[in-house]
């Protein structure tokens, strides 16, 4: 009987196929749209005690990433049918779970706005096919480190006020930033602009900048995450050059990265 012909093979084949269409295909990048809020709920906690209120938002802008993916791949498609049920969907889940807690905290419609701007550059640029391009790149980052401010905000105190830019939000959504554009220009060097000098020394560049950061800062934690992330970026890039590392292999590595920053930047922020 040939495989095609299987029906636990077909069963298969359609399973994976909607795992695809309903799942983000890179786990990496998942990890780093969702640390920042992560980061934000768990210090609060840690610092404040628990709050229902930071881990519903935090659920809130999973159901976001989820919408802002499925759109983004109808946008590159340029609106075909086959990829519109998923954004569909996905939006009506997060109107379910999100409208009470915008109702709850009606504050937080302040951050609205910037963060419906940065929504449409992503959705240009999936339509231009640009996602991958640089600027595109940083409006993710910028995105999902700002949630790290609002999920702290509100698993310190929660309340209907509009929430504040408060210090330790900074502190978690500037760390991020600096981690998480520094990963963008090292995944460029290891998968798209693999073999360009001037990304490479962007990455350099970027990384080098980190550690004084950090060294400035004077936070162990911070110190120690900003040397192993350099490292990565340097050696890294040098072994692809004598051996293939494929592009799943390379998630992986940014896979234990985010796992890593996020462990080590809570250390810094609690």
């Amino acid at each position: 009987m040939p495989a095609s012909s299987n029906p636990r093979t077909r069963n298969k084949k359609n399973l994976h196929a909607c795992l695809r269409a309903w799942l983000p295909g890179q786990p990496g990048a998942v990890m780093m749209a969702m640390s920042p809020a992560l980061a934000g709920s768990v210090t609060a906690w840690c610092r404040h005690g628990w709050s229902a209120a930071s881990w519903w938002l935090t659920a809130c802008w999973l159901l976001c990433y989820c919408v802002q993916f499925s759109a983004a791949r109808w946008f590159k498609s340029h609106g075909r049918r086959r990829w519109l049920a998923q954004p569909l969907a996905y939006g009506i889940i997060l109107c379910v779970i999100g409208l009470p807690f915008v109702i709850r905290y009606p504050g937080i419609l302040v951050w609205a706005p910037p963060m419906a701007v940065l929504a449409a550059i992503s959705f240009i640029a999936s339509w231009q096919r640009k996602e991958r391009s640089l600027w595109s790149n940083a409006t993710a980052v910028i995105a999902a480190c700002l949630m790290a401010i609002l999920t702290f905000h509100y698993g310190e105190a929660p309340s209907p006020a509009i929430p504040r830019i408060e210090g330790t939000g900074m502190l978690l959504a500037c760390a991020f930033g600096v981690v998480q554009f520094g990963s963008v220009l090292f995944v460029k060097t290891m998968i798209r602009e693999r073999g360009s000098g001037k990304y490479l020394a962007a990455s350099w560049a970027w990384h080098v900048l980190a550690v004084l950061i950090a060294a400035i800062e004077g936070e162990a934690s911070l110190v120690a995450l900003s040397v192993i992330l350099l490292a990565r970026a340097i050696t890294m890039p040098f072994i692809s050059m004598k051996r293939t590392i494929k592009p799943l292999h390379t998630g992986l590595i940014e896979l234990a990265s985010s796992l890593l920053a996020l462990a080590l930047i809570i250390s810094a922020a609690v």
